[in-house]
């Protein structure tokens, strides 16, 4: 059967992040591997939106998909509900996320992979790139 999958691409720069991103995957772990079938590396790749044409085309490609919804591990009442989005990074797989928290700041998107994108991708701060994320099925 043929793919009739759309891709629409959000475009940004890579750039380092505060560090937190490691914890926040392991902590998610178990999560992420029951929902989306794999436990990702530790870590996220940062990529500032270029500007906030970009920030607002985001929102419009995101509200068109149906994100997987990651519940916060047991145990830990404080954290969110995480929003997963599929997307292609230079023809990988990864995963937009989102935490259901109030002020996440949408000019950055994070992603989130099986692999360590920066290194496989060979990616360092200030490369530019497209996310293209998944769109639902044409019918």
């Amino acid at each position: 059967m043929e793919d009739r999958r759309r891709f629409e691409a959000i475009r940004g720069v890579v750039v380092s992040g505060k560090g937190e991103g490691e914890l926040y995957v392991n902590l998610y772990a178990r999560e992420f591997e029951r929902i989306l079938g794999f436990r990702p590396y530790p870590g996220t790749l940062n990529v500032r939106l270029l500007d906030s044409g970009e920030v607002k085309r985001r929102e419009r490609i995101l509200a068109e998909v149906k994100p997987l919804i990651i519940p916060p591990p047991r145990g830990f009442p404080g954290l969110s509900v995480v929003h997963c989005y599929s997307a292609r990074l230079q023809g990988l797989e990864v995963f937009i996320v989102e935490p259901r928290i109030p002020g996440y700041d949408r000019s950055v998107a994070e992603l989130i992979a099986r692999d360590y994108l920066r290194g496989t991708l060979g990616l360092r701060d200030g490369d530019r790139v497209e996310i293209l994320v998944a769109l639902p099925r044409e019918a």
